[in-house]
């Protein structure tokens, strides 16, 4: 039990130190003269590095016995992005090390499977939904306190919040004690590489994570802050509006793999859930005041946190434990080129035609993904078989 507590710290921490100054970027980024277009460049540059990078990093941990200082890198690197942030004045460098927290996020390729390692393959969706629990709730908190930082004492001080709050994400890595380790796996071979690429229940998991994070770095975490600029949101308000995101999908991603599950069935439980983030952007829009603001918020930010850790129990279902990191960084590569390319759409689209057309064509995703979720789903008594290591 221990050991999961101090896992546990080690992510909360770790991901505040990722999501203070998430809340004021875009505004940040505006202040120094960015376009939309450059603001979506800037939010999608943390999803393209984990697209490009989180699959090797899935290889590298199933060949390790020592994780541990996969965790202390990455720790290390987001400590430098928050400080290179808090430095720079010029959209351009806050771009570059945007990219770089990029780089420490790939770290959760690490975190999910060693945190999954405590639990038996049974209780995967339960120890998603706890692990996506503790995530969301050192964002929330982190998205918080970094709105009210910038409130009190300028935007560029919740980048100095990130990097500070990141030392004790990597005091805390340093203090895992890693469960006793069997002998490091074979090298992943291409031909099985590819054959875990093509599981149907990875391939689907990869597919509805993308979509996923189109919606949710292109709004919550991309370009609804500026929605709640134009409505007169100050910066502390700026920063409740991930809070509330976040705060009813701590709830959701605690009750996803148990409850919920077991009362609704995985099928209907991910189709509701991304219609329900569809709804929430389509309506964006029309939000004629903060309030409404926070409620699309709300039943967004519920409706992922039910989605989110049955999509990563999904996506290692059928993959032998030697090869879950392999499996869980191709997941989370293509969600992490939704993190890429949905701000990016969206502030070319928003350029062109308005911010109200980025989210109406980004609820009409979720639409889709709503649908493919229904169709694709597999049914509770379909034999499944496993990819072994």
């Amino acid at each position: 039990m221990r050991h999961k507590i101090v896992l546990g710290a080690a992510i909360w921490f770790y991901w505040f130190s990722l999501c203070a100054y998430v809340p004021i970027l875009p505004t940040y980024a505006q202040a120094l003269g960015a376009s939309y277009q450059l603001i979506g460049v800037i939010i999608g540059a943390f999803g393209f590095t984990q697209m490009t990078l989180r699959l090797p990093l899935g290889i590298v941990a199933d060949r390790v016995t020592k994780r541990r200082v996969l965790l202390l890198a990455g720790t290390a690197i987001s400590i430098a992005a928050g400080l290179g942030m808090w430095l720079v004045r010029d959209p351009l460098a806050l771009l570059l090390f945007r990219m770089l927290a990029g780089v420490a996020a790939t770290a959760w390729v690490v975190q999910t499977v060693m945190f999954a390692g405590h639990y038996p393959p049974a209780e995967s969706a339960k120890a998603m939904g706890l692990v996506t629990a503790v995530v969301n709730s050192g964002e929330m908190v982190a998205m918080l306190a970094g709105g009210l930082v910038a409130e009190a004492w300028g935007q560029e001080q919740a980048f100095l919040l990130a990097a500070v709050m990141g030392l004790a994400a990597f005091g805390c890595n340093a203090a895992i004690r890693e469960a006793a380790a069997a002998k490091p796996g074979e090298p992943v071979r291409l031909a099985e590489a590819a054959a875990i690429a093509r599981d149907r229940s990875l391939g689907l998991a990869s597919v509805l994570g993308f979509i996923l994070q189109v919606i949710t770095y292109a709004t919550a975490f991309g370009f609804v802050p500026l929605a709640a600029k134009s409505l007169g949101a100050s910066f502390t308000e700026i920063g409740l509006l991930p809070t509330v995101y976040m705060l009813p999908g701590i709830a959701a991603s605690m009750l996803s793999g148990t409850v919920l599950l077991r009362m609704f069935g995985e099928r209907r439980l991910l189709t509701g859930s991304l219609l329900a983030m569809a709804v929430a952007c389509l309506a964006i829009p029309y939000a004629a005041s903060l309030t409404a603001l926070f409620l699309f918020q709300a039943v967004g930010g519920f409706a992922r946190g039910l989605a989110f850790p049955l999509l990563m129990a999904l996506c290692i279902r059928r993959i032998a434990g030697g090869r879950q990191a392999t499996a869980m960084g191709f997941f989370q590569a293509a969600y992490g080129m939704g993190m890429f390319l949905g701000p990016l759409a969206v502030g070319k689209l928003s350029q062109a035609a308005g911010l109200d057309w980025g989210f109406w064509a980004v609820g009409l995703v979720g639409v889709a993904g709503a649908a493919l979720a229904y169709a694709a789903t597999p049914g509770p008594n379909r034999a499944q078989a496993t990819i072994r290591g």
